[in-house]
């Protein structure tokens, strides 16, 4: 046997997938085959031989590498990696007291109709005191966590301006440690008061969630975010014109907010980073096309995209993040 035999075997076994044994039976048999022709011819057999078999391997080879790698493609590799979530700085007019909300102004993003930022500070989020006395109290709940709820209208002589002509109702709100408070958080018309209260968390702090589903003529929810300061300040944190849920997506501490429009079907997911929101779409994020169809389960955190493959099938993909990550993964697959 020459050293160029020995270097065309090797060179094949090089090119194998581990799975790919070129065995010493494959290696016998090709040699006994050449072996059997006389001497120059065999030489030149034998180096023919071995680069007919090495290109033979090497298709085999591509076709197992071919496989593997879009079998990886479409499954595994975004699985394993998971899908980068980019957070993007959010560009829009900031809300100013007095200001109402003019329709033909466009969405600060698709399908979401805040037509300025949803986020507040304790200048345009602030929230007036009034005097206990002003008002003629109509009914009154408690908060668990926070205060009381009160729907009352104001007195004709109070010191309070009457915003409207007639017998106006309101909302507004104590605080726990004002038992017998001198002065209440006047908030806005007496129909929220029917809402949902409930204390949760968002971008790390406390807040009270004031939720109306169904609240918008197009059907979308209204959600308002409440914050009192560590110095006993309380005003308007967030406000969002669709449903919203609060999540500490990716372990960091600092819950963001997901909010899910019913309007052209998005999902956003916002942060808060040094009193400025940043958003993702997860359209956007899971490459989800004009006809497919996303969702959002908050008891497990996940989100879904229906594909139509046509002809009665269709696929469901679970996603999730990826922990420690702004990455989501895939959980999960089902269709028919």
């Amino acid at each position: 046997m020459n050293d160029r035999s020995v270097d065309w075997e090797s060179r094949v076994k090089q090119g194998l997938f581990p799975e790919e044994v070129f065995s010493s039976d494959m290696r016998r048999q090709v040699m006994d085959t050449l072996d059997r022709r006389p001497g120059y011819f065999s030489r030149q057999w034998k180096f023919l031989a071995g680069a007919v078999v090495l290109s033979f391997l090497s298709v085999i080879v591509a076709i197992n590498w071919s496989y593997e790698f879009t079998s990886k493609g479409a499954s595994g590799l975004n699985d394993e990696r998971g899908m980068p979530v980019v957070f993007k700085p959010l560009i829009a007019t900031e809300w100013e007291e007095g200001e109402t909300n003019n329709q033909a102004d466009p969405d600060i993003l698709p399908g979401l109709s805040n037509k300025y930022n949803p986020l507040r500070n304790k200048t345009n989020g602030h929230i007036a005191q009034i005097p206990y006395s002003d008002i003629q109290l109509l009914d009154e709940k408690p908060i668990e966590g926070f205060g009381m709820a009160l729907h009352y209208t104001l007195k004709p002589d109070s010191l309070t301006p009457h915003e409207t002509n007639g017998d106006v109702d309101y909302f507004g709100f104590t605080l726990d440690e004002s038992s017998q408070p001198e002065n209440l958080y006047h908030y806005g018309y007496g129909h929220l008061y029917d809402l949902q209260f409930s204390m949760t968390r968002l971008f790390g702090q406390e807040v009270l969630k004031i939720e109306g589903a169904n609240c918008r003529t197009d059907g979308e929810s209204c959600v308002w975010y409440v914050r009192k300061d560590s110095d006993g300040q309380v005003y308007s944190y967030i406000s969002l014109e669709a449903a919203s849920y609060e999540r500490d997506l990716d372990g960091d501490g600092k819950e963001e907010a997901v909010v899910v429009t019913r309007k052209r079907n998005q999902i956003y997911i916002f942060k808060e980073q040094d009193g400025q929101l940043l958003w993702s779409s997860v359209r956007e994020t899971l490459g989800a096309n004009q006809d497919d169809s996303i969702q959002y389960d908050d008891a497990s955190g996940t989100f879904t995209i229906h594909s139509i493959l046509g002809e009665g099938k269709y696929t469901d993909n679970v996603y999730a993040y990826k922990e420690g990550s702004d990455s989501l993964i895939r959980r999960d697959n089902r269709g028919r």
